[in-house]
């Protein structure tokens, strides 16, 4: 039996980026965020892990003030969206956004105005496990020791996922895994062909059998991506409780590690992990909805389209659902172009 565990379940958002009024309901398994470009699918979930990661280390403060919980937005907001003030998140700067975030435990919402933040009040629970943010770039090769001194000491225009991301990477492994993390950590490090390794100097490297130790930086993109999952196992930071945001998870994987990637995301759901994933791919799409169909996976697919000035949240529970699928229908016209080709051709 599938048990609902206290998670992310739902985003409102009013007057923020390319969103002028939208709600998205999250599942607590398997999250797939789809649409054309510039329609705020990155948005979407940077602005869900600013709140929740915000939650969580304003959980560990020992003083807890609205003011504090204030700044603490405000701050990851700045360093995850890079803006030049805040209030150019605002769909229009002269209106002010509206912010709200609802867990099974917890329902906080934030106003923005003239560049501060304002919480309707003080949260009464905070999640006991810190989410988790894939960018679009693997962070291995950055040797996250050196990158997070760096991080911290010098303006890098680079935003704040990456740095949180090597943080995490950064901590040492557990000395046992349950039975279920051996079965997916074992299988990742088949496709690897070695297993991770972390020196002492924080430089990561993949661990071949007859090969020796390969520097991290000399292996394939798509393989750094697996490699970051199997160390987040390994030190127990992608565990029960948490939530993964992941964007463009197909970025830098073939096909066949596509499948790969979704059974192991499949695989965490049933762990009580949350996984909420944006993706272009119309491989991963449907290979991640017969997943769900097949193992019965809590799940949603949202589709965003852009209208006018706006983007539209469409939802579903399975990708069927969605009537705007847009990698389908350019598929589509695709095939379209080519069966026109192909009887011009026959007609010559």
């Amino acid at each position: 039996m599938w048990r609902i565990y206290k998670m992310l379940k739902s985003l409102t958002i009013k007057n923020f980026t390319v969103f002028a009024n939208a709600k998205i309901n999250f599942s607590p398994g398997m999250n797939v965020i789809i649409g054309d470009n510039s329609t705020g699918k990155s948005h979407l979930l940077k602005l869900a892990y600013s709140m929740i990661s915000t939650l969580y280390l304003f959980g560990g403060d020992r003083i807890k003030t609205i003011e504090q919980l204030q700044i603490k937005f405000g701050d990851k907001l700045n360093g995850v969206f890079k803006p030049n003030k805040l209030s150019n998140l605002s769909h229009k700067p002269e209106q002010n956004s509206q912010i709200s975030i609802q867990t099974d435990l917890e329902n906080l919402s934030f106003i923005l105005k003239n560049n501060e933040l304002k919480a309707d009040h003080l949260p009464l629970s905070y999640p006991q496990i810190a989410p988790l943010f894939f960018p679009t770039q693997e962070v291995l090769s950055l040797q996250p020791p050196v990158f997070i001194a760096l991080y911290e000491n010098r303006y890098l225009p680079i935003d704040e996922t990456y740095y949180d991301l090597c943080k995490v990477l950064n901590l040492p492994l557990l000395k046992k895994y349950s039975d279920e993390n051996k079965e997916i950590i074992k299988a990742l490090e088949t496709e690897l062909g070695g297993k991770v390794v972390l020196d002492n100097n924080g430089r990561f490297y993949l661990d071949i059998p007859q090969q020796g130790k390969i520097e991290i930086s000399l292996i394939a993109e798509g393989l750094k991506k697996i490699a970051t999952l199997v160390y987040l196992i390994m030190n127990g930071s992608l565990r029960h409780g948490c939530t993964l945001f992941w964007d463009e998870t197909e970025a830098n994987l073939n096909p066949r590690m596509r499948v790969k990637v979704a059974k192991v995301l499949a695989a965490l759901t049933k762990q009580g992990i949350q996984i909420i994933l944006t993706t272009h791919d119309l491989f991963l799409m449907k290979e991640l909805s017969l997943l769900i169909d097949m193992n019965q996976i809590p799940a949603r697919f949202f589709s965003l389209k852009r209208e006018d000035e706006d983007t539209n949240i469409e939802q579903g529970k399975v990708l069927e659902d969605l009537q705007t699928i847009v990698s389908l229908e350019e598929e589509l016209a695709l095939y379209d172009r080519e069966q026109s080709l192909y009887y011009a051709k026959k007609t010559l």
